[in-house]
């Protein structure tokens, strides 16, 4: 029922507009507070997806050296030409904080990078990155970093970013456990997970002892590499001990139950107390997953033994290396409920891939068939969500329309009311609607925008053995614009259930 423009009234309330901008800014400029900090490596959230790793070595006076490594895909950044338009330049600013144990700031550090890339398509494109490396001594009270990546070519959009003049960034933290060689004469570095390896290079960035190391920031193999890679150095300053020596060097992979899947014993005859070694596995015939590399140095004269390990992800299927750690954080936040979801945040991505896989397996309605019709559903409702509900900017599957139309399909019936006036308001919609809902919420008198949602049975649910409903038939759902822009929220819903 359309409602009649004569009795709309416009009224904007400036106090309470800016009061809401100035809290706005207080809380951007002041930060949200410590987050979780992950293990390495990490992914970012926020407008930049950028990928980082990290690895501890130790420089020629014996000072521990922390190398952080990022990814960073071309078309998460913008590349202005140059006169020509056959070379497009980017910049970005890496900011790295670092905390105690308790979160407070203890060091920081800014570095700035620019590149080049020839023409538009490369600029463009979602299969090329820029890999950066940033060297930082180790602060003794550093347990974490929080690290911000900001693109220098480009500012936020809205009202907000225009007053404090935001970069579009990204952002992560992960926690920084001392590298394994610390307070030892005999010791290992960390496991430096590479792309490659090359002999024989003089100069670069990834330059370290003879060899150019790239790095693989997300330690994924697989798909676009089957081969792992792994570079570290070994230190033994141990007194009485030959400058030249024969180690018995072991490497192993083992997957997450704790069993070893290959082991590759080797003999190296070492000279001086620091030498490097490269080892490589071909990983082609194990599944996707999290895995575990171990390297294992014992010198024989002596019986001591020096330790190093760390995981690594193996992914076979394409859109696990295509999609951003947003992307499937979202999809993760629409499917589970919260304590579930919180879990599989902290996972590894190879050990989301296979809690995904496994997911999606359980859930099928035809077990053994090519194809999974219920994921099918659920993408093509995704897809719907984020055409048809996003909000500001926000994707449309994480709005409360959106979540409720992947979880119950499309409602019998819509009721719009774009502008109520008096008299037409949710009362007249929603029989024996209160007052007030639990929230405190006006609803008899709203006259802001609003929709109600009508389904004449439980709608049809992807999961319903999840969706308990209390009542017998029919589920209603009201969103109300609060902010008159297009932001609807839930506020009321026949259910007792939480949506």
């Amino acid at each position: 029922m359309a409602a009649p423009l004569a009795h709309w009234a416009l009224r904007v309330d400036v106090v309470a507009v800016l009061a809401v901008l100035w809290m706005a800014v207080l809380f951007v400029s002041l930060g949200a507070g410590p987050s979780y900090a992950r293990e390495f490596p990490i992914s970012s959230t926020g407008d930049i997806w950028f990928q980082a790793d990290h690895a501890g070595f130790q420089d020629a006076n014996g000072k521990v050296i922390e190398e952080y490594y990022f990814r960073i895909v071309n078309n998460q950044i913008s590349f202005e030409p140059d006169d020509d338009d056959s070379t497009y330049r980017g910049r970005v600013f890496v900011t790295l904080e670092f905390k105690d144990k308790d979160g407070h700031g203890v060091a920081k550090a800014g570095h700035d990078f620019s590149f080049a890339v020839v023409g538009q398509t490369l600029a463009e494109s979602p299969d090329d990155a820029q890999v950066l490396v940033i060297r930082e001594p180790l602060h003794p009270r550093a347990a974490s970093v929080d690290i911000k990546l900001e693109d220098m070519k480009a500012r936020k959009r809205g009202l907000l970013y225009l007053v404090t003049g935001k970069r579009k960034n990204g952002r992560a933290e992960a926690s920084l456990p001392p590298p394994p060689f610390l307070g030892k004469q005999f010791g290992l570095s960390d496991l430096q997970f590479a792309w490659e390896v090359v002999q024989n290079v003089t100069k670069g960035s990834f330059l370290k002892n003879g060899l150019e190391v790239i790095p693989n920031p997300q330690r994924s193999y697989g798909l676009l590499q089957p081969r792992l890679t792994a570079y570290y150095e070994i230190y033994d300053h141990r007194q009485n001990v030959s400058d030249s020596t024969t180690y018995i060097v072991t490497h192993e992979i083992v997957d997450s139950g704790g069993n070893v899947l290959h082991t590759r014993p080797d003999t190296v005859a070492a000279t001086g107390p620091e030498w490097v070694k490269v080892v490589r596995f071909d990983l082609a015939k194990l599944p996707t997953g999290q895995f575990r590399m171990r390297a294992v140095v014992g010198h024989p004269a002596t019986g001591d033994s020096a330790v190093a390990e760390r995981t690594f992800s193996l992914l076979w299927k394409t859109d696990l290396w295509e999609r951003t750690e947003q992307d499937i954080l979202d999809e993760a936040r629409v499917l589970f409920r919260e304590e579930e979801f919180d879990r599989f945040k902290a996972m590894s991505p190879g050990d989301r891939a296979t809690y995904i896989d496994d997911f999606w397996q359980q859930e099928d309605p035809t077990p053994g068939a090519a194809r999974n019709e219920l994921r099918e559903e659920f993408l093509r409702r995704v897809g719907y969500a984020n055409r048809e509900f996003q909000e500001q900017g926000r994707r449309g599957m994480l709005t409360d329309r959106g979540r409720i139309y992947i979880r119950f399909g499309e409602p019998d019936e819509i009721e719009r009311q774009v502008m109520p006036i008096e008299g037409d308001d949710l009362q007249q919609y929603v029989p024996g609607l209160t007052r007030q809902d639990p929230s405190g919420k006006l609803l008899v008198d709203e006259h802001r925008p609003f929709e109600i949602w009508d389904y004449t049975q439980q709608g049809q649910p992807l999961f319903p053995e999840r969706e308990k409903s209390t009542t017998v038939t029919g589920l209603q759902f009201v969103f109300v614009d609060e902010t008159g822009v297009g932001h609807y929220m839930l506020h009321y819903s026949s259910d007792f259930i939480g949506y």
